[in-house]
């Protein structure tokens, strides 16, 4: 056991844990819990850190009820944040891109713990009906790892491009993804051309497109989504944080009308999550411009009053955390503890001189 998870035991069997719970110090706080995907069949094996399976989703939601912990809307949530009413023990759900996965295996558990969450929708791939590239690619590469082809082939390389291990995998994924950058590849040639390689390495790529693994929902999927239980909010329409001021705003107004085609207008679209956590302090405005009004990052700690609303902090639960750690983050132990530096608001990205302070604590 790494001494991190000793220090963790220790200070739960002792009543620490318990007793930051209850403490004023908490009740002040917010924790925003995000999750990217549950897995439909071997996803969080290929990846544990972006994907759970939906037993691990049930386990944390029953948690949560034991531990007494109130599961807030987001926008409920942000708002009572910053007036200063949050009740004890908040917690807020969140869901990135809104892939096929979050209607079959997260929204059964949602409806089973009645536990309200915000679905950050990212639209282009809503109606373009191909797995999301970059994903699909290296899931398929994974899928492949026993084939002892060279697919260099398929993008022209000039070296051997292999898929037996992590770092042949993690090659030929850049050389594929760089060709198709290359050649401005559309979407429907970029799935083409996974499908291409899925047959290289003996991937069944039919089977992949049928079970609608890393795709996102259908228009009609996003419709049905029951309102008392799923907010659907703004992730940019291509998944994307283009540093140009126009083509920022394009990424958020275009997915905002699509939110609004699906949803209705009942809803304001104020909060935005930041695509792959990739926040900068130009931002800001830009945001504001669009009438957001709070903005998550990848950063992990609990949200308070102070936080900056366009840097508001989300714990990540993944396959790799243990009960242990969940139950410290929680609590709300975990954010008094230190953290490195990349687990931490990096200052450079933001323009400190149009916003408020918005540290991450690192004790």
């Amino acid at each position: 056991m790494r001494l991190k998870e000793v220090v963790l035991e220790i200070a739960k069997t002792v009543g620490v844990f318990a007793l930051v719970r209850d403490s004023a110090w908490r009740r002040r706080r917010l924790l925003i819990l995000c999750y990217h995907g549950v897995s439909m069949d071997d996803e969080h094996e290929w990846s544990p850190t972006l994907y759970v399976t939906q037993a691990k989703l049930r386990e944390r939601l029953k948690s949560l009820r034991d531990g007494g912990y109130t599961i807030l809307p987001l926008s409920e949530a942000t708002r009572r944040l910053y007036d200063g009413t949050l009740p004890p023990r908040s917690v807020a759900l969140t869901f990135d891109d809104g892939a096929i996965d979050f209607e079959r295996r997260a929204l059964p558990v949602l409806r089973e713990f009645n536990a309200p969450a915000t679905l950050y929708l990212t639209t282009f791939y809503c109606v373009s009906r191909q797995p999301v590239f970059d994903t699909v690619l290296s899931y398929v590469l994974w899928k492949g790892r026993t084939s002892s082809t060279d697919v260099s082939s398929l993008c022209g390389s000039p070296e051997p491009l292999g898929v037996a291990t992590e770092a042949q995998r993690k090659k030929t994924r850049n050389a594929i993804y760089d060709y198709a950058a290359r050649e401005q590849m559309s979407a429907e040639q970029k799935n083409e051309l996974v499908a291409r390689l899925a047959g290289m390495v003996g991937v069944d790529y039919e089977q992949i497109l049928d079970r609608g693994t890393l795709q996102i929902m259908t228009p009609d999927m996003v419709r049905a989504l029951p309102a008392d239980l799923v907010d659907v909010q703004l992730h940019t329409h291509r998944h994307r944080t283009p540093r140009d001021h126009a083509l920022f705003v394009r990424e958020i107004r275009d997915n905002a009308q699509m939110i609004r085609e699906l949803r209705g207008s009942a809803n304001p679209l104020e909060q935005f999550c930041y695509p792959s956590g990739d926040y900068a302090g130009e931002f800001f405005d830009w945001l504001r411009e669009c009438d957001v009004r709070y903005a998550t990052t990848c950063v992990p700690d609990l949200a308070s009053s102070d936080s900056d609303p366009m840097l508001v902090p989300r714990f990540i639960d993944t396959m790799l955390q243990s009960n242990t750690v969940f139950e410290a983050w929680t609590s709300g132990f975990a954010a008094l503890l230190p953290r490195k530096a990349e687990y931490q608001l990096d200052a450079s990205r933001v323009n400190v001189s149009r916003t408020r302070s918005a540290t991450v604590s690192a004790m």
